[in-house]
């Protein structure tokens, strides 16, 4: 058996794997599976077998990741975006992998610096948009943004384990692991349609979207372009692949935007999406945000102004109608309608969510709710639910969630976000 400081040893404690389990199946849904077909529901009514099983596997060292269930979700614009979906056991070991190195590489390469937001802890969208305003108030009105193609299919995955990840390990005992998990093949191609089979290229390359390592590794392989650009005084804010740097003058931004491509490109063997600073829908542009408003993480950004981008707002009109017509229950429909504008509403609640736009959603969510009632078989005269109504069934109004979200910030953050309010 291999001595508990190794990291073998330290990856298949049961507590580990405990943990490791209790992460991935907290947000999963139960019937999520990958190839073999084992869901979520299934492993957890053998929790403790199918544990001393992957942890027996581990310590003799003879765990091999299986084949991936590979699909797709369609994207802005119509694109697919490729998943390759892993089983429930290898998706707890790449978990618990990812327990074991995230303290330690996230030191080594001081993943939590001063620029990047995605895939850590207390950071997010909310604080990456923060930034941003008080980079703004400080007189950054020229923005260079920028994104990355096809980042997470690019990734050079030799360079990253062989010059960032395993010279950092302290010792090679999970290195097979590590390399397998970027090997998994894809098991179901016969249920791909033909018209898909580029999404999935035969290659060394790309960090699998979904994957567990993925979101730690993904930082570490920017981390020295997030050190370059600190070093160089630029004021980089970035999230997973996409990112902007806010600038006072166009020469910091042309600076800004040379050195991003002379690391990313010449040195992170990654492209940037072609610069184009008179095409509005182009992902890398150079603009001043009083003249041309840009769009980042979904929040939308004029100088004066943040809201939430229009496919935001789309998205919530496409969810309000999938439940008003797939809940089979009154109480499903309604705990499902509570939850999903109370996550909305704390996900977009410190932008400028003016009286109209609420009120048009306010308008929206009734008329659902009462389609929904109609169907299940209720008798409502008028056509809609009316505010009363709404407000007996549980589901609050969106006004009285938006007070709440905004009474929780604090005082510092409401100053700087109340100044992009227009009322």
């Amino acid at each position: 058996m291999p001595y508990p400081k190794l990291l073998i040893g330290k990856v298949a404690t049961r507590r580990n794997l405990q943990g490791a389990w209790e992460d991935i199946s907290r947000f999963a849904r139960p019937q999520s599976h990958g190839l073999s077909e084992q869901t979520i529901l299934d492993f957890r009514s053998n929790l403790n077998i199918n544990l001393e099983h992957i942890r027996d596997e581990l310590l003799a060292g003879n765990y091999r990741f299986g084949s991936v269930r590979a699909t797709s979700i369609k994207k802005k614009g119509g694109k697919k975006r490729p998943l390759k979906i892993s089983d429930i056991r290898d998706r707890v070991v790449q978990r618990a992998i990812t327990r074991v190195l995230e303290r330690p590489l996230s030191r080594r390469f001081n993943l939590y610096n001063s620029v990047s937001f995605a895939y850590l802890r207390k950071r997010g969208v909310q604080t990456a948009i923060k930034q941003m305003l008080v980079y703004h108030q400080k007189g950054c009105g020229c923005i260079l943004e920028a994104d990355i193609v096809d980042f997470f299919g690019t990734v050079d995955i030799k360079k990253l384990l062989t010059d960032f990840i395993f010279p950092n390990l302290p010792d090679p005992t999970i290195n097979h692991l590590i390399e397998d998990a970027f090997r998994m093949e894809i098991g179901n191609w016969e249920n791909i349609p033909e018209e898909d089979w580029d999404l999935y290229p035969e290659s060394s390359t790309g960090l699998p979207q979904g994957g567990y390592l993925s979101p730690l590794f993904s930082n570490i392989y920017l981390s020295e372009f997030d050190r370059r650009m600190l070093s160089a005084n630029f004021r980089l804010i970035r999230y997973a692949d996409d990112f902007i740097l806010m600038c006072k003058t166009k020469q910091e931004a042309e600076d800004a935007y040379k050195l991003s491509c002379q690391i990313l490109e010449g040195e992170l063997n990654l492209k940037l999406h072609e610069r184009n600073d008179t095409d509005k829908e182009a992902r890398t542009r150079v603009v001043y945000v009083t003249q041309e408003p840009i769009q980042f993480l979904g929040i939308r950004f004029n100088g004066t102004r943040i809201w939430p981008a229009g496919e935001k707002r789309q998205k919530l009109t496409y969810k309000l109608d999938s439940i008003s017509h797939k809940s089979q229950s009154v109480l499903a429909l309604l705990i499902s309608m509570k939850n999903l504008l109370e996550g909305w509403v704390a996900a977009y609640g410190y932008t400028d969510l003016n009286a109209s736009f609420i009120e048009d959603i306010e308008a929206e969510v009734n008329k659902h709710i009462w389609k929904a009632l109609k169907r299940l078989g209720w008798k409502i005269s008028k056509d809609t639910l009316s505010n009363e109504q709404r407000h007996y069934s549980g589901v609050k109004s969106i006004g009285l969630s938006l007070s709440n979200v905004r009474n929780n910030l604090n005082q510092e953050d409401r100053n700087l976000y109340e100044k992009y309010w227009s009322g």
